[in-house]
Formats: structure tokens, sequence, C-alpha cells
């Protein structure tokens, strides 16, 4: 009895691990290039399986190198600072909500002394040439004031108020010639006009006609 067990457990393991062997041996071979004598030149032969997996790992690896590296040298080009960039100026829609409409962005109004005053649009910039960065050189940019600026400063308008005021000085200044002729020929309202524009001037109430903003630089 104890032969007869001996022998089963050693014949069995036998049978269940032979068949095994051969079929990942077989497998094995079918994957392994195989070599073909064609005459006197010998070709080695890749499966169809090892191809398409070589294929796809270069494609991969491809698209890899092709990818932005956020730790490389370059960044993104729509990254770079204004400095770095040429803007064009925000279109003047002069109030046409239809043009704007159509255009997908612009300016209905220019101007506005605080931020939610301001209206903001999208222009297009593009990357200076000696500058190297990653990405389309040209792009929209969002989130630009419509804000110009021309030669109204208003310190020298707030002089030109306070001292020659009753001429109407301020308001040639700023472009209101109809209302600067009416305040020379009052010579100032009889002083309260020349007043009051005083005032207006330092609420931020009397702007430019133009709808410019008052110019920072001096």
């Amino acid at each position: 009895m104890d032969r007869k067990l001996i022998l089963f457990s050693v014949v069995i393991p036998f049978l269940v691990i032979n068949p095994v062997s051969h079929a990942i041996q077989a497998r094995s071979d079918k994957e392994q290039p195989q070599t073909v004598v064609s005459g006197t030149a010998v070709q080695s032969v890749v499966p169809v399986q090892a191809q398409s997996q070589v294929g796809s790992n270069s494609q991969a690896a491809s698209a890899t190198n092709s990818a932005f590296n956020p730790l490389g040298p370059n960044v993104m080009c729509s990254f770079l600072p204004r400095d770095f960039l040429e803007c064009k100026e925000p279109i003047d829609h002069r109030n046409n909500d239809s043009a704007k409409n159509e255009k997908g962005y612009g300016c209905l109004h220019f101007g506005g002394s605080n931020y939610e005053d301001v209206e903001h649009t999208k222009v297009q910039c593009t990357v200076y040439t000696d500058i190297d960065c990653y990405g389309a050189r040209t792009f929209f940019r969002d989130g630009v004031p419509c804000v110009r600026y021309t030669d109204h400063y208003f310190v020298t308008t707030l002089i030109y108020s306070m001292l020659l005021g009753f001429l109407g000085m301020d308001r040639f200044c700023l472009g209101q010639t109809g209302t600067a002729v009416g305040k020379l020929l009052t010579m100032g309202g009889v002083g309260v006009w020349w007043i009051i524009d005083v005032i207006l001037l330092i609420t931020n109430n009397l702007l430019p006609e133009d709808g410019s903003n008052w110019n920072p630089y001096v």
C-alpha cells in the first residue's frame, strides 16, 4: 500500500507539469524571432504581435517626448509676461453690441476709474522672435482692460482748473469745447461754475471727452 502511494505521488505531478512546460515552451518559441534562410541571405522574422508592441511603444515614447515638460527650460508661450509679447490694442466697437457679438471680443466703451467699472476683453498677442518658448507663438490673451491713455494729465488739468478755470481752460484741455466756450463767455459762470468744476475734477467726475484715462506718467 505504501508503495502504491509513493508511485502515485511521483507519477501524477509528472503528468501535470509536463503538458504545462510544453505549452510554455511553445508560447516562448512563437514569440521569439525566427530565422529564415533564403539562398545565402539570412533574415530574422519578428512575430506580428511583437512588431505591433514595438510600434506602439515607439509612438508612446515620441508622444511623451513631444509633450510639454513643466520642468524643462521652456515655458508655455501663453504664460509669458506682457514684456515678452507684442499685443494688439483692444478693438473699439463704440457701444455696438451686435459688432461685439459677431466678433466675439472687443470693447463697447473705454475708461473707468474703479475695477468694476472697467470692461475687459481679449487681444491677440505674438511672442517676440528672439524669445524661446513652448506652444503656439500667436494666441489670444484674456482679461485685458479696455483702457487707453492720451495726453490728459490730472495734475495739469487741476492746475488749469484752479488758476484759469474762469476762462474754461480745464474744459478746453479735456476736449469739451462746447462747454468750455460757454464757461469762457460767462467768466466761469460768475465763479460758481469755476468752483464746481474744481470739485468735479477732485471727485473724478470730470473726465476727458474721448473716454481715455488719466495718463499715469508725467
